[in-house]
């Protein structure tokens, strides 16, 4: 279980996103994430919104009984498995990760949905890929369920991670996820991937899996042709996260 510091919980959902230069320009082997530090600027509205998540998340603490993530998906009485009914779009080039996520999340909430090239036009998407601190605005621009908000998160924020990863799903609202996937934390994948833009699109902790939850991905990304990686497919929690703090930014747009 990943160690869980309590005081920095509310911080990481307050703060604004800050970048480091990636130690290496090796994005080339991603799908479509382009490693710019273009630096995420709230709006009055995100900002209002992330008091909200403060306030949610303190309360889904305070009924916590220990400092322990085990009794997390009992105190937030959400149920222990849940779906969301995404459907899947396939990346039309090897780095429009961005564009394909956004259309799918998109088509989601709306019912409908404009084409990937559209959304790579608004989200200024180049061969370099898609610079995710500016994925959550476009979703905002186009639809009106939910004010998306860009997250950092560290290694020891896993709770706080979890707790939304859980809540967005429960509450309708996929999440979009930027992750380092190898084979070991995405067993579906083949070799690594060095920047991957994707949404989540349920969890399930029932039964034997309630000590270690799974995800539900909908991933726009064909590795290989093989149908292994595409469409909506299962992962452990733990192990997104990790894909998640392996990526520099160590983000989260819900």
């Amino acid at each position: 279980m990943i160690k869980t510091n309590y005081l920095k919980i509310v911080a990481v959902l307050t703060i604004s996103a800050s970048f480091a230069l990636p130690q290496s320009t090796a994005f080339a082997a991603g799908t479509g994430d382009d490693p710019r530090p273009i630096e995420d600027v709230p709006t009055p509205e995100q900002i209002e919104a992330s008091k909200e998540q403060s306030k949610f998340l303190n309360g889904v603490i305070d009924d916590l009984p220990s400092e322990d993530t085990e009794g997390i998906l009992k105190a937030m009485d959400l149920g222990e498995k849940e779906i969301l009914s995404v459907r899947g779009f396939e990346q039309e080039t090897s780095y429009w990760c961005g564009p394909a996520t956004v259309k799918q999340v998109l088509h989601y909430l709306n019912g409908s949905s404009d084409s990937q090239s559209d959304y790579a036009d608004e989200l200024g998407t180049t061969r370099d890929g898609t610079v995710f601190s500016i994925v959550d605005n476009i979703l905002n621009d186009n639809q009106n369920e939910r004010t998306y908000r860009y997250y950092e998160y560290e290694e020891d924020d896993y709770l706080a991670w979890q707790i939304f990863m859980i809540k967005s799903v429960d509450r309708g609202i996929p999440a979009v996820l930027d992750l380092k996937i190898s084979p070991r934390t995405l067993p579906n994948y083949e070799s690594t991937v060095a920047g991957h833009i994707l949404n989540t699109s349920g969890y399930d902790a029932q039964g034997d899996l309630r000590d270690d939850p799974r995800i539900r991905l909908t991933d726009p990304f064909d590795q290989g042709n093989r149908g292994r990686t595409i469409g909506n497919r299962w992962y452990d929690m733990d192990s997104i996260f990790e894909a998640n703090q392996d990526h520099f930014r160590g983000a989260v747009i819900y």
